[in-house]
């Protein structure tokens, strides 16, 4: 089965459709929400929060740069990649990316932003 918001990315990206997409498994993580929050700038912003804590991205061209309110390690993922990412003492994380579906997942503390188009 085809996702058609891919198969629609896909046409404005002029590729290839992505392959079909599998039944996501069950991954133990606790979803992070989603907050409002204003943007500012070309670059996009995400917020998200689970309890206390607090993750914001900035996506901008091929590049995902995260704050975490906590020093544990952070995996960045693709449809086809993982990167482990262990952010700096004041939390800060920064990626390579390329434009398509990216989830944040901070498996220590058992959470994840679930999927996101960047």
């Amino acid at each position: 089965m085809r996702d058609p918001l891919l198969d629609e990315l896909a046409d404005l990206f002029h590729t290839d459709a992505p392959p079909p997409v599998l039944t996501p498994q069950p991954t133990g993580l606790t979803p992070m929400e989603p907050v409002q929050e204003p943007m500012r700038g070309p670059s996009r912003q995400l917020a998200f929060h689970a309890g206390t804590g607090r993750l914001h991205l900035q996506i901008d061209s091929g590049r995902l740069t995260g704050v975490l309110d906590d020093e544990a390690a952070v995996e960045v993922r693709t449809p086809g990649t993982t990167q482990a990412l262990q952010p700096d003492a004041e939390g800060w994380f920064r990626a390579g990316i390329t434009p398509g579906p990216v989830c944040v997942t901070v498996p220590e503390l058992g959470l994840t932003t679930g999927w996101f188009v960047a």
